[in-house]
C-alpha cells in the first residue's frame, strides 16, 4: 500500500502541474494570441469554476457509489485529449476564443470528477495514522506546482508560445492517467445498489453533515472569502500586468511563483505552527495576517514595486498552503468514508461558487472600475477573511480535538476547547 500511495501522490502531483500550467497558459493564450482583455480572461476564469458549481453535489454523491480510481483515469484522459486540441489549432492558425472556452469548460467538468475522486480516494490508501502525513505530502506537491509551474509557464510561453505550454500540460495529464492505472491496491467495494437510498437523499446527507458542524462552517466562510478575493484578483491579473503595467510573461510568472513559494512554506510549516499555537489559534492568526497584507494588492506595480507586491502575494498564498494541510485533514478525519465524497462535493460546490462569483464580479467590474478597481474589490474580500473565524468557537480551541466520526450526518462534531 505504501508504494501505491507514493505513486498515487506523484500522479496527483503531475496532474496538478498540468492544471497549474494551464491556469497561466490559457489566459496568456487569450491575451497574446486572441487579443482578449480583462473581460475575456475573467470569462475563462468563471468557466473553469462553473462545472464545480453545477456538478459538485451530484458527482460527490455518485463517487461514493463507484470505484474512484477508474473515474480519475478517465478524467485525466479527457483532459489530455481536449487540451491537446488547443496547440494543434494554434499551429494550424485556426484557434478561436470559442474553441478555447469550450476546452476550458470540458477540462473543468473532467476536473470535478478528478479532484473529488482525489480527495476521497486518498483515505483508501492511507491508514488513519498516516492520513495527515499523506495530506501534508499532497499539499507540498500542490504548492511545489504552484511555485514552479507559474514561472516555468511564463518563461516557456515567452520563449516558445503559450500553446507549447498547453501541449506539455496535456502530456502531463496522459502521464498521470498511466501511473494511476498501474496501482495495485484494490479499492473498497461500494455498497450494493439494493442497499442505496436515492441519489438526492445522498446529496441531502452531505449538505446536512456540513451544515451542522459549526467549526467547519466557520472555515467554509473564511474559505469562501479567500476564494472570492483570489479569483477576482487572478481573473484580471494577466490583463493588468501585461496590458497596464507592461510586464512580460516571464515577470508575471515570477510574481505568481512568489505566491507558490508562500504556499509551499505554509504547507511545510502548518503542523508545526498548529502544534505550538494550537490549531484554532493558528488558523485565527493566519486570517488576521491577511487583512493588512491584502491592501498591497491594488498597489502592485504602482507605487509598490513588483518584488514587494510579490512578497505580499506570497503571504496571502501562505495561508492557502497552511489550510491545505490542516483543514483537509480535519474534513477527512471528521467524515466517515462512505460520506466523504458527498461532504467533499458539498464543500467544493460552495468554495467553487465563491471562485466563480469572484471571477464573474471581476468581469462585471473591469469596465466600469478598471482593473485596479476590480483588484480593490478583491482586496476588501481578503481583508474580511478573519470575520467568520473570530465569530466562531475556533479561536478558543487549542486543538480541533475531533472525536471519531459517526455515520449519522445530523450529529455535530464535538471539539475540545483549550
Amino acid at each position: 500500500m505504501a508504494r501505491d500511495r507514493g505513486r498515487y501522490l506523484v500522479a496527483s502531483g503531475v496532474a496538478l502541474w498540468g492544471a497549474q500550467l494551464g491556469v497561466i497558459a490559457v489566459p496568456l493564450t487569450a491575451v497574446t494570441t486572441l487579443s482578449a482583455g480583462a473581460r475575456g480572461t475573467a470569462l475563462l476564469a468563471a468557466t473553469m469554476a462553473l462545472p464545480f458549481l453545477i456538478l459538485g453535489l451530484p458527482v460527490g454523491a455518485w463517487l461514493d457509489r463507484v470505484r474512484r480510481r477508474p473515474v480519475m483515469i478517465a478524467s485525466d484522459v479527457i483532459r489530455a485529449v481536449s487540451l491537446a486540441t488547443v496547440p494543434v489549432a494554434y499551429w494550424l492558425d485556426a484557434l478561436t476564443f470559442a474553441h478555447l472556452w469550450l476546452v476550458v469548460f470540458v477540462n473543468g467538468v473532467a476536473t470535478v470528477f478528478f479532484d473529488l475522486g482525489t480527495q476521497s480516494h486518498l483515505k483508501d490508501l492511507a491508514p488513519a495514522d498516516q492520513l495527515v502525513r499523506a495530506n501534508g505530502r499532497l499539499a507540498t506537491l500542490t504548492q511545489t506546482a504552484l511555485i514552479c509551474a507559474p514561472p516555468l509557464a511564463g518563461w516557456a510561453a515567452g520563449l516558445l508560445s503559450p500553446a507549447a505550454v498547453l501541449a506539455s500540460a496535456s502530456a502531463g495529464y496522459a502521464w498521470s492517467a498511466a501511473w494511476l492505472a498501474s496501482l495495485k491496491t484494490p479499492e473498497p467495494t461500494p455498497a450494493a445498489s439494493s442497499q442505496r437510498q436515492p441519489l438526492l437523499a445522498d446529496i441531502r446527507d452531505g449538505v446536512r453533515f456540513v451544515r451542522r458542524q459549526p467549526v467547519l462552517l466557520a472555515v467554509l466562510g473564511a474559505g469562501c472569502l479567500v476564494n472570492f478575493g483570489t479569483s477576482s484578483f487572478m481573473a484580471v491579473l494577466p490583463a493588468y500586468t501585461i496590458n497596464d503595467l507592461g510586464w512580460t510573461e516571464s515577470q508575471l510568472g515570477l510574481y505568481l511563483g512568489a505566491g507558490g513559494a508562500g504556499g509551499l512554506l505554509g504547507a511545510v510549516t502548518a503542523n508545526r505552527l498548529a502544534g505550538r499555537l494550537g490549531a484554532g489559534r493558528a488558523v485565527t492568526a493566519m486570517c488576521l495576517v491577511i487583512a493588512p497584507v491584502a491592501a498591497v494588492l491594488p498597489l502592485t506595480g504602482r507605487p509598490v514595486p513588483g518584488y514587494l507586491a510579490a512578497g505580499a502575494w506570497g503571504l496571502i498564498i501562505y495561508k492557502i498552503g497552511f489550510d491545505a494541510v490542516l483543514m483537509m485533514s480535519f474534513r477527512q478525519a471528521v467524515t466517515p468514508s462512505h460520506l466523504l465524497g458527498r461532504v467533499n462535493g458539498t464543500m467544493r460546490v460552495l468554495l467553487t461558487g465563491a471562485v466563480m462569483a469572484g471571477a464573474t464580479c471581476a468581469g462585471a467590474t473591469a469596465a466600469p472600475l478598471g482593473t485596479r478597481g476590480t483588484i480593490i474589490v478583491a482586496a476588501v474580500a481578503l481583508g474580511l477573511v478573519w470575520v467568520p473565524i473570530v465569530l466562531s468557537p475556533l479561536p478558543r480551541m487549542s486543538t480541533l480535538g475531533i472525536e471519531p466520526a459517526t455515520a449519522d450526518a445530523s450529529a455535530p462534531v464535538r471539539v475540545r476547547r483549550g
